[in-house]
């Protein structure tokens, strides 16, 4: 996940990282493939004021090797 989020630049201020990065983590452990649906659900609790939600997803992908929905 960390590789993830690195290559895609997903932190601007890194306030929120550990937390998304945790719950997007537990994501992929429990449903492998995540739809967009599954991301945005299982991340709703994380607030990033940055607002790099596209990005967060986007990483979440790359890490289960999909593509998105």
């Amino acid at each position: 996940m960390q590789q993830a989020w690195a290559a895609l630049d997903v932190p601007q201020c890194g306030y929120c990282q550990s937390g998304q990065i945790m719950s997007a983590t537990a994501l992929l452990e429990a449903k492998p493939n995540p739809s967009d649906a599954d991301i945005d659900a299982a991340m709703a609790g994380n607030i990033c004021r940055c607002g790099t939600y596209p990005r967060v997803r986007a990483a979440i992908h790359k890490a289960a090797g999909t593509k998105g929905a």
